[in-house]
């Protein structure tokens, strides 16, 4: 698990804008120090120097959950890596 990056803002939707320096794979799942599941990662935008990650949360956060994304404490969960082979080809999945 990697850490997503300091929570900035909490748009008017629901997102949770986080700001970092490395970028996520989209469609992440970001989940707490314990493995609790919050969101996953719908966008990147600003700078290719400091970009902004949007999460959308699964539910409505609860003050813990945005106290612990205050402190810098939400992680991206490393996933599997898809792969394609050619045009409409079968999916394989690998684990790196």
């Amino acid at each position: 698990m990697r850490v997503l990056g300091e929570m900035v803002h909490v748009s008017r939707s629901g997102a949770l804008i986080f700001r970092g320096r490395e970028y996520p794979p989209l469609y992440a799942e970001v989940v707490t120090r314990s493995g609790e599941r919050v969101g996953r990662v719908v966008d990147i935008i600003g700078p290719a120097s400091h970009p902004y990650f949007v999460v959308v949360p699964e539910r409505e956060p609860d003050s813990r959950i945005l106290e612990e994304a205050r402190a810098g404490r939400l992680y991206v969960k490393k996933e599997e890596r898809r792969r394609s082979f050619g045009k409409g080809g079968r999916v394989q999945r690998q684990v790196s």
